[in-house]
């Protein structure tokens, strides 16, 4: 058995857990801490979100084994037994909550913020709330669960450790972005499927719309999360993240200009496009805050390399399209 297809890291890996972690190490550069020194710290954190991770993917495919039997989809839940089929989620809740009991206590902010995504998720996935069939509270609960309390919880955990006094300006700041940036995920992710869900007749948000309702908003949800992803990059005022930022649109503009790739929020309308921001909260930002970290605090170098090797998806996906830009305009210009 494939165990990274089974647990579905493919969903999560490569696209929730950078960010996370980006939001960690903005946090402790704010409170003038030692990035190296704070590392177990925020691996444990990382861990308790993987085992909520994994959590979620199993619910979610043993909740639509029946609806996807009835559309002829694979469901890797399907064949186990009964038994085991239940057995995963209760030991990944029990692993919860030894996190909880022997990790996060008596920080009872970050208890709270890494209690809500299970309830969130068990909620969004199984009977008989299924909030996945009930409209906009499935949004709210998939944006809650994948983005919006993780991201809280980082900045909750690493300040209770730092001894520093939650700055809460920062904390509304990164609620908001990650309430838009949640909202934005599951939005796409839901109109994406809008077609196939409608075939197995699984009833969501975005099957009970059309994406032309959503032109404007889609982009006030996107320029509500600029805001405050600006806000945190001016609380840190970090020469460096200016100016990844500044590489990240260079970056937008020619993968538009050369590749014909659409900029888009979250509704597109062909194969090739891209999802604003999502390449500078995966990538960019954290990058860029862990290589000035490098030249300021000693060891930092070796949190940069573990990112890049635990995350190679963005940046091997931005060097390939770099690679087709300047091989393209070297085509064009032989032409």
């Amino acid at each position: 058995m494939n165990i990274s297809a089974f647990i579905r890291t493919g969903d999560w890996w490569d696209h929730k857990l950078p960010p996370i972690l980006g939001i960690g190490y903005a946090t402790l550069l704010l409170y003038d801490q030692n990035l190296f020194n704070a590392s177990g710290h925020i691996v444990i954190i990382l861990l308790s979100v993987i085992i909520g991770a994994i959590y979620v993917s199993i619910i979610n495919d043993i909740s639509d084994v029946e609806v996807d039997a009835r559309a002829g989809k694979p469901n890797k839940m399907a064949s186990l037994p009964v038994f085991v089929k239940w057995l995963l989620p209760i030991i990944c809740i029990a692993c919860g909550i030894c996190f909880i009991a022997f990790f996060y206590y008596p920080d009872w902010l970050s208890c709270i913020f890494y209690t809500i995504p299970w309830i969130a998720f068990s909620m969004y996935s199984l009977p008989p709330f299924r909030l996945k069939n009930r409209g906009i509270w499935g949004v709210l609960a998939d944006a809650s669960g994948a983005h919006i309390f993780i991201n809280l919880l980082m900045v909750s955990s690493l300040s209770y450790i730092s001894k520093h006094p939650i700055n809460w300006f920062w904390l509304l700041a990164i609620g908001v972005w990650a309430t838009c940036g949640g909202i934005r995920g599951i939005m796409w992710h839901q109109f994406t499927d809008r077609d196939n869900d409608i075939k197995s007749g699984i009833e969501t948000f975005a099957t009970r719309r059309e994406a032309k309702d959503f032109r404007y908003i889609e982009w006030v949800l996107l320029l509500i999360e600029s805001i405050a992803l600006f806000y945190v990059i001016y609380t840190l005022s970090i020469t460096l993240v200016y100016y990844s930022f500044i590489a990240y649109l260079i970056l937008m503009l020619l993968r538009f200009k050369v590749l014909h790739q659409e900029p888009i929020s979250f509704l597109h309308k062909t194969s090739n496009y891209q999802t604003l921001l999502l390449d500078f909260t995966d990538l960019f930002l954290p990058a860029a805050l862990l290589v000035y970290s490098s030249f300021h605090q000693p060891k930092a170098w070796i949190l940069l390399l573990i990112q890049l090797l635990l995350f190679p998806g963005r940046w091997i996906l931005i060097l390939k399209d770099c690679y087709r830009i300047l091989f393209k305009k070297r085509w064009s210009k032989q032409l």
